[in-house]
């Protein structure tokens, strides 16, 4: 029997694990996360933190290879920028991990600046999205729809 993946959002815990990946903190009463599972498998998934009335902070973390799924992509970004109506995503990533880094780059984030040494052993770069740079939004989900006013008419 296949089991096919399933996104899920604020299933308990998984922000905080998402969060740790990335030494932060995650806050229940007021982040979000989105993650992708198989059965109750955590593959990985996004934690959306910081709310700053017009953008965010997006942190992502994953265990399996097949973690981000166009679904799921497309499920974060029309969440944070149809649905919270935000302008501006933020991405921060220590300079030394380059895959974080790349993964951002390929999902079209794009550096925005560097806080230097805001590491012992490494800086901060700061990856942003604006919305209208957000390619994300004009795939079509293969199993999900908006619950966005102007595709209900």
């Amino acid at each position: 029997m296949v089991v096919s993946k399933h996104i899920r959002i604020n299933e308990p815990g998984v922000g905080a694990w998402i969060m740790a990946q990335a030494s932060g903190v995650f806050t229940e009463e007021t982040d979000v996360s989105i993650a992708n599972f198989r059965g109750d498998k955590l593959l990985g998934g996004f934690a959306m933190t910081a709310y700053l009335d017009a953008s965010m902070c997006v942190h992502m973390a994953g265990i399996d290879p097949t973690w981000c799924s166009r679904d799921l992509l497309w499920m974060t970004f029309d969440y944070a920028f149809d649905q919270l109506g935000l302008y501006k995503l933020f991405a921060l990533v220590k300079s030394t991990n380059y895959e974080a880094l790349a993964q951002d780059l390929r999902a079209g984030f794009k550096l925005d600046t560097v806080l230097t040494d805001a590491f012992p052993d490494a800086h901060l770069m700061i990856l942003s999205m604006k919305r209208d740079e957000c390619r994300w939004l004009a795939t079509k989900p293969v199993h999900y729809r908006s619950n966005r006013a102007k595709e209900a008419a």
